[in-house]
């Protein structure tokens, strides 16, 4: 099922250079969501004029060949990862030392592992770790204030979508962690309908505001959770959006050009691999990458799966190779360098690290201190409750002791009325008797 080919492959056509004059500011865009967005003029382009300047500039610096200092064809970090920092205008660095690492998690195909793993390296050294998912890949040479080693992953595409579908698609992820919830044949989705961008659905973007000259408007931003179909270029392009109208060869270019910009693509299908799950390790100087991470429903889902068996039929792989076409070659062409077994990777090297920087202290104590002030509130709120719970215990003992009492003393009071009357009552009798002897007497 992995030997795909990429025959009849959709072609990389370059972008067309009259798509209008692209804003050339610089910007972060994985941080789209956040951000809003002054457009100082739209194009008059029907497609171009709905896009802010950062989803223009991506679209412009992604769209030419990268070459590096040398004047050589980037080859694929798949299998030539490298420790050089990418620069704006596709040019490269090698002295820059990096201050952090950034992870693009694509989802369902390995990517809890990987960013435990990272996580760990960057634990082990004191290096910042930033790992994002749903979002658009963040685009090397675009955040030179904090220089980044960039990694990310990919896993055969058709594999992934059928993943997917077992993990999130098969049933909701939000009813399998209900512990009413009961998944079945009955209430579960069919494989046959996972055949869209968006998973069962079109993919869709939500819609954030922004500025244009002052005046509030609205404008779609990408984010994708389920997916189905070329996800690869979707995710790493950030262009999917269908309000844009950006055609899917247009996302895959821009998504290749973005990968070729990276420092690391770890290939899942790979660390199967002891050969090759050493070589990785060796970049980094850390072991573990082979530990599993744990998603969000992934028990759930796994005990759901195993209870109810997915039968994958031969004609419903077909339809996902046919619609994965584009991701299909996206990942040969990435990939297929690693066919030979040959793992030529670099080792661990510290001086191209900020290893335990000043900054990095600062900000591990800072975060250190927090967490313990965290604690120390915590702890006090604690205290506080519990002795708010034990005033109030002692006050319910004494409001049932004082209750107690009374009831005792109004018991105590029933018994002497009730003696008084008895001893009243035989009073009269006796005083009655001795009027009835007396009488008699008489």
């Amino acid at each position: 099922d992995d030997d795909q080919t990429d025959d009849d492959q959709t072609d990389d056509d370059q972008t067309d250079d009259n798509v209008g004059e692209l804003d050339d500011e610089k910007t972060d865009d994985d941080e789209i969501n956040d951000e809003l967005y002054k457009v100082d003029q739209l194009d008059n382009d029907p497609v171009l004029g709905m896009l802010s300047p950062q989803i223009k500039h991506i679209l412009s610096n992604n769209t030419k060949t990268i070459i590096n200092n040398n004047n050589e064809a980037t080859t694929s970090p798949a299998c030539h990862p490298h420790f050089r920092l990418s620069l704006p205008n596709h040019r490269w660095n090698n002295t820059t030392r990096f201050r952090r690492i950034y992870f693009y998690h694509a989802r369902k195909a390995g990517g809890s592992s990987m960013h435990k793993y990272l996580a760990k390296v960057a634990e082990h050294y004191n290096i910042e770790l930033k790992a994002t998912e749903w979002t658009a890949m963040e685009d090397p040479g675009t955040n030179l204030d904090n220089a980044t080693f960039y990694v990310t992953h990919l896993r055969e595409p058709v594999d992934r979508a059928i993943s997917h579908f077992k993990y999130q698609g098969r049933w909701s992820c939000k009813e399998l962690i209900k512990k009413s919830y009961s998944p079945s044949e009955e209430n579960a989705n069919k494989l046959e309908a996972w055949n869209q961008t968006g998973g069962h659905v079109p993919s869709q973007c939500r819609v954030r505001k922004y500025e244009d000259n002052g005046r509030k408007s609205r404008a779609p931003v990408f984010m994708l959770g389920e997916c189905a179909v070329n996800c690869y270029s979707q995710w790493f392009s950030g262009l999917s959006c269908p309000e844009w109208g950006i055609p899917v060869d247009q996302q895959y270019q821009v998504a290749k050009e973005k990968l070729l910009k990276y420092n690391l693509v770890v290939v899942i299908e790979k660390l199967r691999d002891p050969k090759y799950v050493q070589a990785v390790e060796d970049i980094f100087g850390v072991p573990g990458i082979t530990e599993r991470g744990q998603p969000f429903c992934e028990r759930p889902s796994h005990k759901a799966n195993q209870k109810h068996p997915l039968i994958v039929h031969n004609n419903t792989r077909e339809k996902l190779t046919r619609l994965n076409q584009v991701d299909i070659k996206f990942y040969h062409e990435m990939t297929s360098c690693l066919d030979s077994g040959r793992y030529n990777f670099p080792k661990w090297d510290p001086s191209r690290f900020e290893l335990n920087s000043t900054d990095m202290w600062i900000a591990k104590a800072a975060k250190k201190l927090e967490k313990e002030s965290a604690k120390r509130r915590a702890k006090a709120d604690k205290e506080k409750k519990e002795k708010k719970k034990k005033k109030r215990k002692v006050e319910d003992i004494e409001e049932d002791a004082e209750e107690s009492q009374k009831k005792k003393k109004s018991k105590a009071g029933s018994d002497d009325e009730a003696a008084e009357k008895e001893a009243k009552k035989k009073s009269k009798k006796e005083k009655k008797a001795k009027k009835e002897k007396r009488k008699s007497k008489e």
